[in-house]
């Protein structure tokens, strides 16, 4: 069997890599057009965007400027809100937790808060960890009794579920910050803690926190809403004024603000560090193999969403799996006030996408269908 020298080995390797990232700079030309037309109209003023294939970094790219006054141009480490995005470090860290026998995915909540009463049609059910995971508890952002339910006293209180738990699904953040209590409950530490410890550490995401402290806030991405967009209008009327900046014709420029609610939404991240994110996910640096199959391929829940204009929608482990214009991937998106988010996994061609914008009415779901067609269509996924 014939040998090859490592050093030859490593440039063969480095030529692929360079080949790869030249085929697929050419097939995002048109992406890229495309957004830079978009932050000229300043909708949105900032975006960045990563391609990973498999857990390769192919490409990543920052568009735009990320303050009013055009002063600071938007790089691959300015930092955004990413909001939801969060969830699917938080599902990272639980199936951590899962896979060193510290959390049950089957287990009940009361486990782990003996005091929770939850009941459907009258009668008292359970709900799990992977519950709560696929959103398909029940237990909805409204649900207020929840709160009373953590702490030691017995209490009469019941929270009155609109389905049986696992029959379908619906988003909920509460559903996410329930987790993060039992995490905080089952390890004895702070949720932040543990996210540095599990996730950020050995993804070494150097950019990513849940307040903007003293290494990231210089380059931070401000976010914008624009009134003539629903979410624009209801978000600006969520906001408290001290968040709000300064006015620019139909948009409004936000200050930088923090998440309570961290386990559901509460990231603040680079394109650079979720694009390392997404490599070490990949490379189950986070969990092992037999884990990350167990994420994909449990089964999921259908979703009940009849705003959705997907073909097909439903809910897995911090996923979800949608079909849609003939093909099938694993998303989750970001969206809050002054910040609209997406990553999408198509597993049939091994390609990974992040796209972080800032701005809430972005069309973010247009923007993840062209930059994959554009992809696909220049047949550099052989590669």
């Amino acid at each position: 069997m014939q040998s090859f020298p490592l050093s030859l080995l490593c440039r063969k390797y480095l030529i692929v890599i360079c080949v790869a990232s030249s085929f697929l700079w050419s097939s995002v030309v048109d992406f890229e057009k495309y957004i830079i037309h978009e932050v000229a109209d300043k909708t949105p003023p900032s975006a960045s965007f990563s391609v990973l294939k498999g857990s390769k970094i192919l490409y990543t790219k920052s568009i735009g400027f990320t303050d009013r006054n055009m002063t600071q141009k938007t790089t691959n480490s300015s930092v955004y809100h990413v909001y939801s995005l969060t969830k699917i470090l938080t599902t990272s860290l639980v199936m951590k937790l899962i896979e060193e026998k510290k959390i049950g995915l089957h287990d009940s909540i009361r486990k782990y808060f003996p005091n929770f009463d939850l009941r459907y049609e009258g009668k008292k059910v359970t709900v799990t960890i992977l519950n709560l995971l696929n959103h398909s508890s029940g237990i909805g952002d409204r649900s207020s009794e929840i709160r009373s339910m953590f702490g030691q006293t017995k209490s009469d209180v019941f929270q009155a579920l609109p389905y049986l738990p696992g029959s379908e699904a619906k988003y909920s953040n509460a559903e996410y910050i329930i987790l993060g209590k039992v995490v905080e409950k089952v390890t004895g530490k702070d949720f932040e803690t543990l996210i540095q410890k599990y996730i950020l550490n050995p993804a070494k995401m150097k950019r990513s926190a849940f307040t903007y402290n003293s290494k990231i806030e210089e380059t931070q991405v401000y976010g914008t809403l624009q009134f003539f967009s629903i979410t624009g209008t209801v978000m600006r009327f969520m906001l408290k004024d001290e968040s709000k900046d300064k006015y620019e014709g139909c948009m409004l420029w936000l200050k930088d603000f923090d998440i309570a609610w961290k386990p559901a939404g509460g990231l603040i991240s680079s394109i650079d560090d979720m694009a390392r994110f997404m490599s070490a996910y990949h490379k189950n640096k986070l969990f092992s193999a037999k884990t990350k199959k167990l994420i994909y391929e449990q089964k999921n829940v259908p979703v009940d969403s009849w705003m959705s204009t997907q073909d097909e929608v439903h809910f897995g482990i911090g996923w979800y799996h949608i079909r849609d214009k003939e093909k099938f991937f694993y998303q989750h998106q970001g969206l809050g006030p002054g910040f609209r988010t997406i990553i999408r996994i198509y597993p049939k061609y091994d390609v990974t996408i992040i796209i972080l914008t800032s701005q809430t009415s972005t069309d973010i779901d247009l923007w993840a269908d062209t930059l994959i067609e554009d992809i696909i269509s220049k047949d550099t996924l052989a590669l």
